[in-house]
């Protein structure tokens, strides 16, 4: 499934000094990964968009819904580490279409669950039960997505052009995330819960797909060959200042995102379910939008170091969050997304390429893998955080946020260049 930020890197082929092929030769590869990547984001999105502004209607609180999803997400700790882990045995491919039907399952049960909220055929303490096990579910099998196609990218590509690499899946995520809220907002006159279904079916049509079309890279395949296993552990220095920067980034991130709805209502004075909706579709749609022209056109022309990108994106995500806070107007809002956008543009190759290029080539799926929990660390914690200070003030989030980005940054330069290892 050819994707925008696929095909705009076709005419940039890396040659890998390690092996005798350029990623041209895994252009479908690339492109099921692509695709892939941006489902999975669509699916993602959907929760912001559908089903947070829906947490009221089905009879949930704001700290029970942010507690719930942020304990169902604890399987998304543990889940990546272990598929990432797969991918360097196993083989990238198989673990990358366990994950695509596993996010069509949990998305199902998902869907399911609402369903039966909306009809109040729930009680609250059952509606937290069906929660938590459908996201658990889905935590724990679609988490090895992004693991595997990282890993992938890392195995066609070089050492010097893996930011490229990483900027392509990066890309594909936020391709996803602008397709996601356009089938929240687009698809919503069919049924609130229609756009889910359709990001089960195209769940499925990429799992498929990538059963009948995507290759193994030679890279892992001659690695599985030699026998080269990975004892990379969580707590490897070489990757600790990684997985700080983006535990960081995603804590503040997902905290904002689960009250996006409720600042919208509290702030901006928009009640209505379909304005609410709208509203945090546009938002979250012009952080992707900058992100896919920034990931998937820009950074596959022009050539920035990881490095430097690693050390702009948490200043930048404080002014997005900056921007957010003072919003009294959609527009404005928009644009602290937008800024946002720009952050999570340089931090996904800075921070990615840079834990990948401090690891060796066998080590790639671990890697991967422990960058993705780093991730899930967000997920956990940021809906309890989030809704837990948004009480005290509708901007506290942002505000908070803006300040750890700038203690952040001072840390990002202090981070040491990463050394080749293969």
């Amino acid at each position: 499934m050819c994707t925008l930020l696929a095909c705009a890197s076709i005419n940039h082929p890396i040659k890998d000094s390690n092996m005798n092929e350029t990623t041209s030769s895994f252009g479908g590869g690339k492109y099921l990964l692509a695709g892939g990547v941006a489902i999975f984001a669509i699916g993602q999105s959907l929760l912001f968009i559908i089903v947070a502004p829906m947490a009221r209607s089905v009879g949930l609180t704001e700290l029970q819904f942010g507690a719930t999803f942020g304990l169902a997400n604890l399987a998304l700790i543990f889940a990546s580490p272990f598929w990432g882990k797969k991918s360097d045995s196993i083989g990238r491919k198989p673990v990358f279409i366990i994950g695509l039907f596993g996010s069509a399952f949990g998305t199902l049960l998902m869907a399911i669950t609402l369903r039966m909220g909306l009809a109040q055929s729930l009680s609250v303490s059952g509606m937290i039960a069906m929660l938590f096990m459908s996201r658990a579910i889905y935590g724990a099998t679609a988490s090895s997505i992004y693991p595997s196609a990282s890993a992938y990218i890392a195995d066609v590509t070089s050492w010097k052009d893996r930011g490229k690499g990483m900027a392509l899946i990066g890309g594909a995520n936020s391709f996803g995330s602008i397709l996601g809220p356009a089938l929240g907002g687009g698809l919503a006159f069919l049924g609130v819960l229609f756009p889910m279904y359709i990001a089960i079916v195209l769940s499925l049509v990429a799992a498929f797909a990538a059963i009948a079309w995507l290759k193994e890279p030679t890279r892992h395949a001659s690695q599985k060959k030699a026998k080269k296993t990975s004892t990379l552990k969580f707590t490897d220095k070489r990757l600790r200042p990684y997985l700080i920067m983006w535990a960081s980034f995603f804590i503040i991130f997902i905290s904002m995102n689960f009250v996006t709805s409720f600042f919208i209502q509290d702030k901006l004075g928009i009640t209505e379910m379909a304005g609410i909706m709208r509203t945090a579709s546009l938002a979250l749609a012009s952080m992707a939008l900058v992100i896919t022209l920034v990931q998937g056109v820009l950074f596959q022309i022009i050539h920035v170091p990881p490095r430097l990108l690693l050390r702009l994106c948490a200043p930048v995500y404080a002014m997005g969050l900056f921007t957010v806070a003072v919003a009294t107007s959609v527009m404005t809002l928009l644009i602290g997304f937008a800024v946002l956008g720009i952050a999570f543009s340089f931090a996904t190759p800075g921070i990615n390429a840079c834990a990948s290029q401090s690891v060796k080539s066998h080590e790639q799926g671990a890697a991967a893998g422990y960058l993705a929990a780093a991730n899930t660390s967000g997920a956990i914690l940021g809906p309890i955080f989030g809704t837990g200070i948004y009480k005290i003030a509708p901007t506290a989030p942002m505000i908070v946020g803006g300040i750890a980005m700038l203690l952040l940054g001072a840390f990002a330069l202090m981070i040491p260049p990463p050394q080749q290892q293969d």
